[in-house]
């Protein structure tokens, strides 16, 4: 029942924001700024924290040298 009533909530939520933005069409160009810009920033946050903060980026070059297309470490070809 729980889920049920969530799920209403946010179609009623979503029917009431297309009417508020049908009704008055001169604040959809700023609605979509707006959102994109926070989409932009939202990505350059997740590369920031992949990249940069990720604790277990230390491990990724030993990791890598591991799967190295060597060659010798090919078991199948000896």
């Amino acid at each position: 029942m729980t889920k049920e009533r969530i799920n209403r909530f946010f179609k009623n939520l979503a029917s009431a924001l297309g009417h508020c933005l049908i009704e008055d069409t001169e604040v959809l160009i700023p609605v979509i700024l707006a959102v994109s810009c926070l989409c932009v920033i939202y990505l350059l946050g997740v590369f920031v924290y992949d990249f940069v903060l990720d604790s277990n980026s230390v491990d990724v070059a030993s990791r890598l040298s591991s799967l190295s297309i060597d060659p010798d470490k090919w078991k199948f070809l000896s």
